[in-house]
């Protein structure tokens, strides 16, 4: 399959490690994030939820996603080496509606995407930013324009996704919606928080400069859901996601080749387990037999924008380690907006 973009570095920081290796191995041998939480609900009891606890549990909300965001982009940035002083690097960040819209005087996305343009300059002159706020499906919303301009406008693209739970407003709202995880209610979510960013070059960008390739970007698929957390509609339907997996997924069909691994941003919600149900119905053609499934999510909790790039980087590392279950691998998100986004990616 052709590659319209390689996978040039990777940098990530969840609840169970602080790199993308860490993490990547960490999940390969079962480690989960979940533990009791400093935040309460409305009863005053303390909830279950995947956070960092290196932080300062007075850190919330856009405060803390800087903090993961600049650490995962500079270690992103180190593993181009010296390139990366000599590239025009375009910073996608992708983030959830609840960091873009912060209360009066917080710290909100805008303040994420300068403290991540500052530390890109640490090592490269020519930098600019932009945002996504298009939850845990924006990054395949925004990548093939921004790819379409590889080489041209930007020799690099630092695809970026930050998010946290850690925020007593976020918790309220969560649990006036029915959806926070607790022992009484399972078909819930369970908040977390991750950064996760991936360093995107053209494959000939990638050869003349001798870069090393960690993974291989082949395909975009996107659509539009009905379905969403806060009506009614049939989530078996998926007519958005097949949509996107079968974009994403008709260069495997034209090369008669199968995804063994499939990576999702499932929680324990059912109404999304319901629409990879019908889905993966559907695009049995373009699935291994058997094919592995992946959702990180389970174990890491809810990771909204950054699961997409989270993706990428552990794909990256299992592939360089030696320990994916397959050569190519299928990203699959989907935003409560109803957007959702499927990615074919493969080993270098």
């Amino acid at each position: 399959m052709k590659a319209i973009a390689v996978v040039s570095g990777v940098g990530a920081c969840t609840s169970v490690a602080f790199t993308a290796k860490q993490t990547g191995f960490l999940l390969r041998a079962g480690a989960a994030g979940m533990m009791e939480a400093a935040l309460v609900d409305e009863n005053e009891e303390p909830i279950t939820a995947c956070f960092l606890t290196t932080l300062d549990p007075l850190l919330v909300g856009a405060q803390r996603a800087s903090v993961l965001g600049v650490d995962t982009l500079r270690a992103a940035l180190v593993a181009m080496g010296d390139m990366a002083s000599s590239l025009r690097l375009k910073i996608l960040l992708c983030v959830d509606e609840s960091l873009a819209r912060p209360k009066s005087g917080a710290m909100g996305a805008q303040d994420v995407l300068a403290s991540l343009v500052r530390t890109a300059r640490e090592t490269s002159q020519q930098v600019d930013g932009e945002i996504c706020v298009r939850g845990a499906a924006g990054p395949g919303m925004v990548l093939p324009d921004a790819l379409g301009k590889l080489d041209n406008t930007h020799d690099a693209i630092a695809l970026c996704g930050v998010h946290t739970d850690y925020d007593p407003a976020r918790i309220a709202d969560l649990e006036a919606r029915g959806r926070l995880f607790s022992a009484d209610n399972l078909d819930a979510l369970i908040p977390g928080e991750a950064a996760a960013c991936v360093v995107l070059t053209s494959p000939d960008l990638a050869r003349r400069h001798g870069i090393r390739a960690h993974a291989q970007l082949h395909s975009i698929g996107t659509g539009y859901e009905k379905a969403t957390p806060d009506n009614d509609e049939s989530a078996y339907e998926a007519s958005g996601l097949t949509v996107a997996v079968r974009q994403a997924g008709a260069p495997l069909l034209a090369e008669k080749l199968q995804a063994g691994w499939i990576l999702t941003d499932l929680t324990f919600e059912r109404c999304r387990v319901y629409e990879w149900q019908s889905v993966s119905v559907r695009a049995r053609k373009m699935l291994g037999e058997p094919h592995h499934l992946d959702s990180p999510a389970q174990r890491l909790g809810h990771l909204g924008a950054a699961v997409m790039p989270l993706h990428l980087a552990l794909a990256a590392e299992a592939w360089r380690h030696g320990y994916a279950p397959s050569p190519i691998a299928l990203s699959l998100a989907g935003s409560d907006t109803g957007e959702r986004a499927a990615v074919v990616l493969s080993a270098p």
